[in-house]
């Protein structure tokens, strides 16, 4: 699977033994930390461990459930090169696998089935959960209805999420509108607090020094008069840990650092267009024609009572991370 495309989570096989997994983490870099001790279920299968890359950010959360044994990678702070590379050594648990799970006749597979959904939010599956609520083991369909019960309330949260999403894009035109004026950007340059707040607050000085830099001359966002129609994408920085239809919008750039990003604080990316009609996004619109059919700018963050704007944030905070001497693999 494609780096950008994995998830937040990463389903390892359940007959992995941990201490494969704890061996290929090592040989590939990544340092234990001191986990707290306490007595497993299983011997020599920990239910809770966790490493650092090289001594540092990000950290990669390890969980085993006994029952089923499922083994969960929790890599929401990972880059996607290193998502890939922990793919390309692990022998994963893949979507089509959790799939074919769901009708397993065994029930201790089905659970497992169950519990891996919800781990991976997959609520494309949703029926499927539904569908167990009536199975004729009782514990499967127990699992079941809180699974179904976690899916439909993960949905809901989306939903209220997309609509705060879709507003807030919309009062940011205005503001969106003036970033063609020096004068008017040169006002939305943040502060050494705001970077303490939107990003990591080792990377701050780092980053206030590379704030300088980029402000040197006020930035500007302007299209030109042939692109009139403008669309704009909102998202929260944590989405942008993940494959979704709000972090696509985004340069893939953000993906690489919003391990970096503090989660809460909304992000806009904008396009002008030269026409208000849907972008062709299929292999076959990708011609010449469409690559200029649009221009894009990102960067815009709203903070409690104003606008900050920090334009191609994901190339500042690469700059800084390698100012801080960080591993040169996370980039």
């Amino acid at each position: 699977m494609e780096d950008y495309a994995l998830g937040q989570s990463l389903l390892i096989q359940p007959e992995t033994p941990f201490d494969h997994i704890a061996n290929t983490l090592m040989e590939l870099g990544w340092q234990r930390s001191q986990d707290k001790a306490n007595s497993p279920l299983l011997a020599n299968e920990p239910e809770y461990s966790s490493w650092t890359w090289r001594g540092q950010k990000p950290i990669l959360i390890y969980s085993f459930n006994p029952l089923v044994k499922l083994r969960v990678l929790d890599v929401a702070t990972l880059p996607p090169a290193l998502r890939g590379q922990l793919a390309s050594h692990l022998p994963l648990l893949q979507e089509t696998d959790v799939n074919d799970l769901l009708f397993d006749p065994e029930p201790t597979q089905r659970m497992l089935a169950l519990w891996a959904m919800q781990e991976t939010e997959r609520v494309d599956l949703s029926p499927q959960a539904h569908r167990l609520c009536h199975d004729t083991n009782r514990q499967v369909a127990e699992i079941a209805k809180q699974v179904e019960a976690r899916l439909e309330k993960m949905q809901e949260s989306r939903d209220a999420l997309m609509l705060t999403l879709t507003q807030l894009a919309q009062v940011a035109e205005p503001v969106i509108a003036e970033l063609n004026n020096p004068a008017a950007t040169a006002h939305l340059k943040p502060t050494h607090d705001d970077l303490c707040q939107l990003f990591d607050p080792a990377l701050a000085d780092a980053m206030a020094r590379e704030v300088e830099l980029a402000y040197e001359t006020a930035p500007i966002a302007n299209p030109g008069m042939d692109y009139p129609h403008l669309k704009v994408t909102a998202v929260n920085a944590g989405l942008l840990r993940w494959p979704n239809e709000f972090s696509r919008q985004f340069p893939q750039g953000y993906r690489n650092i919003a391990g970096w990003m503090q989660p809460q604080w909304i992000w806009l990316a904008w396009r002008w267009c030269k026409s208000d009609a849907p972008e062709d996004k299929s292999p076959e619109g990708k011609n010449e024609e469409n690559h200029h059919a649009a221009v894009a700018f990102d960067g815009l963050v709203w903070m409690k009572t104003r606008w900050i704007w920090l334009p191609k944030a994901y190339r500042l905070v690469s700059h800084a991370l390698q100012t801080a001497h960080r591993p040169p693999t996370l980039h």
